[in-house]
């Protein structure tokens, strides 16, 4: 954002200009988790990916040919709308495809994807042109469509739809050449899957009210507040200005650092992801994070608050960045991630569309508040106080990922479903009535 800030027309206003740069994005992310959760619905998993690059090629053409801060924003808000349709259908899509022995992995990958362009940014924004950077993130959506040409349709859309045929091709695609009897076993299970829960299909309403749901409601609700609320976008959006307080080392060369770290902890991440199950893999993320947090709050409280020496000031500048890097690693771990596998896990197909775009759509809100309110937040409480209370988030995530969040890895998403639903019989006995009143 400094970036943008120096090199485009932006007024005496321009801290507040960057913010809403920042913050729309989310804003358009919002908007287009419900076209997201309708074209994945109507039109299928291939061909509302298809569709998502159409606001995300436009609002990067018009990126690449405005500095005007108000065709920004509305860059910015397109280039969002085009994000939110994606993360919507992308879970869905990576867990129905994938078997239960690497869906943790595949699930990390996209993460992994996200933190390949952010090093793409760091690493050549502050040594091109305006031009040439756009240039190049217009690149990024062509490309995106020339890949989804070559994907296949999940079966479970297929089958939704009652197409078997269909559905059988698309297995084939995915998985190679499978015996007869086992294809005919594994399409039993998923159609068997696919009944029950479109016998049982929902709506919004439901799935907030409905028994069986809540659950993993609470869960999902959860993970995204550690996931947006302990500092990562703080940290991304504002980054070179961070360690541009510091002193300790330029903020170009740290974003840089900052970006290949990111990079290598995602991919060690989908490694872990394997060989640990979710529930240890989130408690250590989440302490982690909490303990990095604290102590990059705790350079800013001596240097601002305290207002050590020069000399003390110089021996502890490396503090913002150890905590900021070890923070990229440890949220790559589990906060970064596995919320997205598990938000595809824990809702059967039935709701896995509204469950997963609503989701989003917290997430988009979460990111916007975030995000909008950290330069106002930082004027008003100090920059120590900001850096803490994204720690005081993520120690009391700590807790509820032991009490509260449920082992998945080695499940089929048949299993995660039955056993994540509330089936006690005094919660069913509430919901029915529940039912007939409505």
């Amino acid at each position: 954002m400094p970036y943008f800030a120096e090199r485009c027309y932006f007024t005496e206003e321009s801290i507040t200009q960057t913010s809403w740069v920042v913050s729309l994005h989310s804003a358009g992310a919002l908007l287009g988790c419900y076209f997201g959760q309708v074209l994945n619905e109507r039109a299928g998993r291939r061909r509302t990916f298809l569709g998502s690059a159409v606001p995300g090629l436009l609002g990067a053409t018009l990126l690449l040919n405005t500095t005007m801060p108000e065709l920004m924003y509305v860059a910015r808000f397109m280039m969002g709308l085009a994000t939110g349709i994606i993360a919507v259908v992308t879970m869905i899509y990576v867990t129905e495809i994938s078997d239960k022995e690497i869906r943790g992995a595949l699930g990390m990958t996209v993460q992994v994807m996200n933190n390949l362009g952010s090093l793409t940014v760091y690493s050549v924004g502050p040594f091109v042109t305006y031009k040439t950077l756009n240039c190049i993130i217009l690149i990024i959506p062509v490309c995106y469509v020339l890949l989804c040409l070559w994907i296949p349709e999940s079966p479970y859309y297929h089958l939704k739809d009652g197409r078997i045929e269909a559905a059988k091709k698309e297995f084939m695609r995915l998985k190679g050449n499978q015996e007869e009897s086992l294809l005919e076993e594994q399409m039993n299970i998923m159609r068997a899957h696919v009944r029950e829960s479109m016998e049982n299909k929902t709506t919004l309403r439901e799935l907030l009210t409905n028994m069986r749901y809540r659950k993993a409601v609470y869960i999902v609700t959860g993970l995204k507040l550690l996931q947006y609320m302990t500092g990562i976008l703080v940290i991304q959006s504002y980054l070179e200005p961070i360690f541009r307080q510091s002193n300790f080392v330029s903020g170009p060369i740290a974003s840089i650092v900052y970006g290949f770290v990111q990079l290598g902890a995602g991919i060690g991440a989908t490694f872990l992801s394997r060989w640990f199950g979710r529930r240890i893999l989130l408690s250590i993320s989440c302490l982690g994070v909490s303990i990095a947090m604290t102590l990059v709050g705790l350079y800013f409280f001596l240097q601002d608050t305290v207002q050590v020496s020069e000399e003390t000031s110089r021996a502890i500048s490396w503090m913002p960045l150890v905590g900021i890097l070890g923070f990229n690693v440890l949220y790559a771990v589990g906060v970064g991630n596995l919320p997205y596998v598990l938000q595809a896990e824990l809702f059967p197909v039935n709701v896995k569309g509204v469950a997963s775009s609503t989701a989003t759509m917290l997430a988009c809100i979460l990111s916007f508040l975030v995000t909008k309110c950290y330069q106002q937040m930082k004027d008003a409480c100090g920059h120590y106080m900001v850096f803490w209370s994204f720690a005081f988030i993520g120690y009391v995530g700590v807790f509820f990922i032991y009490f509260f969040v449920p082992e998945t890895k080695g499940k089929t998403l048949e299993e995660v479903t039955t056993n994540i639903q509330d089936q006690r019989p005094e919660a069913q006995a509430l919901n029915t009535e529940k039912i007939e009143k409505a």
